[in-house]
Order: C-alpha cells, then sequence, then structure tokens
C-alpha cells in the first residue's frame, strides 16, 4: 500500500525540555501544519494536556492530539529530560 500526504496533511511536532511551571514542571508541546493559505498551530502543555494556544486546529482536531499527547507522554517526558541532560552538559 502507497500512502500520500500533501503538505497540508503533515502535522510537524515540537517539545521543550522540562521548564519550571506552577506546581511542577511542564513541557509545552507544539504542533504546526501549514496549508496552502494559512499556518494553523497549537500548543499544548504536559501533563495536564491543556490547551495554552490554538489556530486553525478544530475542537476534534485538538482532541486527536490530546489524545496522541495522552499515549506517547512517557515517550515525551523521557525525551524532555534528555534536552535537559543536554543543555547542562555542554553548559
Amino acid at each position: 500500500m502507497d500512502i500520500h500526504l500533501s503538505d497540508s496533511d503533515r502535522i510537524t511536532m515540537t517539545h521543550t525540555g522540562l521548564l519550571p511551571g506552577k506546581n511542577g514542571k511542564v513541557i509545552h508541546v507544539c504542533f504546526e501544519r501549514k496549508t496552502n493559505d494559512r499556518n494553523d498551530y497549537a500548543e499544548i502543555v504536559l501533563p495536564g494536556r491543556n490547551v495554552v494556544n490554538s489556530k486553525g486546529f478544530d475542537e476534534g482536531e485538538i482532541a486527536q492530539l490530546q489524545m496522541y499527547l495522552k499515549e506517547q507522554e512517557k515517550s515525551i517526558i523521557k525525551n524532555a529530560k534528555q534536552i535537559n541532560h543536554d543543555l547542562i552538559f555542554k553548559l
């Protein structure tokens, strides 16, 4: 089976390392999607999966992104810890 994704189907995810938050450490996760006429963006904070900012993603898509984060949370936290570790040892 050959799957072809157009640019409007591609969502890029990036995240920070561990950052200080009001109730402990948090990770900001950003999802971006470029279309012909706009750039969609969603920023969601772990561990609570709260939406901080969103433009262009509808409510159903936001729910899917939050579900994805729920499933991938342990992996993202592990990667965020590695980011912090690498920064400490490169300074």
